[in-house]
């Protein structure tokens, strides 16, 4: 029982952190501060260690999740655990990419552009810019899909939780 509230604390946290950082951080940052060159820079901050979080939830959820699949292995929800777990190595992944791949090279780029308040006209900035904002939509697109997941993977946790 301890571990299947454990599992579902890790995915509220985590869900919780991507919706507090949507709603109360992000917005207000770029809204409140004149310069986006400096609004990225802080935002980036807080981006990482909002993805610190997301990793130790995401892996004490997967943990959790794969002992009590184990546990349960012979019971008559290992079905519904097995679809759990699953859930969980998707987002993991899904979070591997923005997390690492897609940050990674948002980082490259935001040196490359430098200063976003003052666009200049060469093409190598133009690319590096177009990149960046593509990139920027994907990051944005895998976030709201884990959003889902984790919210649909909580509701499941709970389920599992009161059956056993």
């Amino acid at each position: 029982m301890i571990l299947s509230i454990i599992k579902s604390l890790m995915l509220g946290v985590w869900l919780g952190s991507l919706l507090m950082l949507a709603v109360a951080v992000a917005a207000p940052i770029f809204q409140e501060l004149s310069s986006k060159t400096l609004a990225g820079h802080i935002n980036g901050i807080i981006l990482s260690r909002m993805n610190m979080i997301e990793w130790i939830s995401a892996v004490v959820a997967f943990v959790c999740s794969i002992i009590l699949l184990l546990m349960n292995w012979s019971g008559e929800h290992r079905t519904l655990r097995i679809i759990e777990t699953g859930m969980l190595f998707v987002m993991i992944s899904i979070l591997w990419v923005y997390s690492t791949r897609i940050t990674s090279r948002m980082e490259e780029l935001r040196k490359t552009i430098g200063d976003f308040d003052h666009p200049q006209q060469t093409t190598e900035y133009a690319m590096a810019k177009d990149e960046f904002d593509s990139l920027h939509k994907m990051y944005t697109h895998l976030v709201g899909i884990n959003m889902i997941l984790i919210t649909s993977t909580f509701v499941l946790s709970i389920v599992n939780t009161r059956q056993g």
